[in-house]
């Protein structure tokens, strides 16, 4: 049974701005080595799928820059929706192209895994479930300290070496819950990684989302510019997992970080003996604990502490750590600002 790999490379990346912008997101940065977080997608995957078998889900506006990063993906292999339509439809939209019934294997494009081997080794295991089983199958990673960005998977009856059946799905909570959770034990984060069977994950789709099964079965390459916009705008978790009950969740035996804000690029930068971490061209002072990057020119400070500061060409970003998931409210405003929205 063939093994598909399906990459979601479509996000806009909204709290990395501004370093992250609408044509140019948070995927296809080079945030932490010379490779953008897209391209290391593609590397860590290709010892386990051949890229002749690695597809991408993106948005048609990024078209050229994923061509130009990923030319040893077939152009057939990339996967392009007129608008980001969140990942019910992106995951459908890919297993409506893939022809054969075969295992899919969903990655975000925006993680950073360690080390290669035991991620490839976890996903070995998902894999050899899925051709096995009729289940749906996410991998739940162990939680290191209360987090608040991240949703949470509850494990439920064991029914397998490592291997859990679902019992819920928890929203991303605030800090007092996140802690409850982490003290119960049997609570991991939801990687947003999936691996089903093609045939699975499109009968849990007719089951639970009939209007976007019908709305799939209904497009071509010819009519998608059209029928896709209409498409329920529903996660795949909130859509399908949180409703199935033939879910399992495998517990990772890896280091995971989803680069979801910029306090979560915070843990994997270099730092100075004051806890400073820059890059550019960067003169402090009297700080600490401060994240520095600098695009342009240069920047410095005096006397400030536990910042992080992101400077461009065209903007500069000030805001003090632990509120990086407003920077999307942030976004938003500029959005709906017709002098600031070309930000």
């Amino acid at each position: 049974m063939v093994v598909k790999a399906v990459i979601m490379a479509g996000g806009k990346g909204e709290r990395f701005w501004p370093l992250s912008r609408d044509k140019f997101p948070k995927q296809l940065l080079s945030l932490t080595g010379k490779k953008s977080l897209l391209q290391e997608t593609v590397e860590r995957i290709k010892p386990l799928i051949s890229t002749r078998d690695i597809l991408v889900v993106t948005r048609r506006p990024l078209a050229r820059a994923v061509e130009r990063q990923l030319p040893q993906i077939p152009r057939k292999n990339i996967i392009y929706e007129p608008v980001g339509r969140n990942t019910a439809p992106c995951i459908g939209l890919a297993a409506k192209m893939i022809k054969e019934d075969g295992i899919m294997v969903v990655l975000p494009a925006d993680h950073i895994i360690t080390p290669r081997g035991k991620f490839l080794d976890t996903l070995k295991k998902a894999v050899s479930l899925a051709r096995e089983t009729e289940n749906l199958i996410t991998i739940g990673i162990k939680p290191t300290y209360p987090a608040t960005g991240y949703g949470y998977i509850e494990a439920g009856k064991k029914v397998g070496q490592q291997v859990f059946r679902v019992k819920r799905f928890v929203e991303k909570p605030d800090k007092k819950k996140a802690e409850r959770l982490l003290k119960i034990g049997r609570f991991f984060w939801n990687s947003g990684m999936f691996v089903w069977k093609k045939s699975v994950i499109l009968d849990a789709m007719k089951k639970y989302m009939p209007s976007l099964y019908k709305g799939l079965q209904r497009i071509s390459l010819k009519n998608i510019s059209k029928l896709y916009p209409g498409l329920p705008n529903v996660s795949i978790d909130y859509g399908i997992m949180e409703k199935a009950n033939n879910s399992l969740v495998i517990p990772a035996d890896f280091s995971w970080e989803d680069l979801g804000s910029w306090e979560s690029l915070d843990r994997f930068l270099l730092r100075d003996r004051k806890k400073n971490a820059i890059t550019g061209r960067v003169l402090l002072m009297d700080t600490q604990n401060c994240t520095v990057v600098n695009k342009k020119g240069l920047l410095s400070t005096i006397g400030v502490s536990d910042l992080i500061i992101v400077s461009t060409e065209d903007v500069t970003l000030v805001f003090p750590k632990g509120k990086g998931q407003q920077v999307k409210r942030l976004v938003e405003r500029l959005r709906k600002d017709p002098k600031l929205k070309k930000y």
